[in-house]
């Protein structure tokens, strides 16, 4: 078979890979963002207990490469935690989701840190001086104006997730790496396969950089 019939007839498998890689980044990017926004608040909080917790989550995860993380979550961790049984039969995409999401989170929570540092100390204690508490402060004033700042930087970081799911591989989750692993088994056409594979990532990716280089200048201009 010539070189675009073998990538032509694997692209279904490839789609499905990519859409694939594209909900577990979601997931991920969603929770990570969660996770990201506790452990920003707990590096922020005026206890020095809270601040200790939040920096040592992100010294953690940001020191241990991601599949560390992976092969920890996944072999590891079921040693602890009944996490097949509480998981099942969902245990393997789970799993992954869990080490992406500690993985991404911490440096999602640099991100939004950093956020709320550049909003002016002025703006919380013109808050504070009119009644409002300090709940209320972060959620009406300080979050709305730093989440607009950390838009690119977060588009950025999803588009690391989606690099970093090509891990997930290893414990045999079907994102895109591995749907190229497995037809390459039974093709053994492995330059038309990772070329597409290749290119499908490089679509993905370059569509996210644009992206965030829109909403860069769009918030550039609003700050004007």
């Amino acid at each position: 078979m010539d070189f675009y019939g073998i990538i032509r007839d694997s692209m279904p498998e490839l789609i499905y890979g990519a859409k694939l890689t594209l909900y577990y980044s979601l997931a991920t990017i969603f929770l990570a963002t969660v996770v990201g926004l506790f452990f920003a608040l707990c590096k922020l909080s005026n206890s020095r207990i809270f601040r200790k917790v939040g920096e040592t989550y992100v010294h953690i995860f940001r020191g241990l490469p991601l599949i560390v993380e992976i092969f920890y979550v996944y072999f590891a961790m079921p040693m602890i935690l009944p996490l097949h049984h509480w998981f099942d039969p969902y245990f393997t995409p789970v799993a992954g989701i869990i080490a992406l999401t500690l993985n991404e989170g911490a440096y999602i929570t640099e991100i939004i840190r950093a956020g709320i540092l550049s909003i002016q100390r002025g703006q919380t204690e013109a808050a504070l001086s009119i009644g409002m508490n300090t709940f209320q402060t972060m959620r009406y004033i300080i979050l709305p104006q730093a989440f607009k700042r950390m838009i690119p930087p977060l588009v950025n970081q999803f588009i690391q997730t989606i690099k970093d799911t090509s891990l997930l591989s290893v414990i045999s989750i079907n994102e895109l790496t591995r749907q190229g692993q497995i037809i390459i088994s039974t093709t053994f056409s492995s330059l038309q396969i990772w070329t597409a594979v290749a290119v499908i990532y490089l679509a993905m990716i370059l569509s996210l950089t644009a992206l965030s280089g829109y909403l860069e200048r769009k918030f550039q201009i609003a700050r004007r």
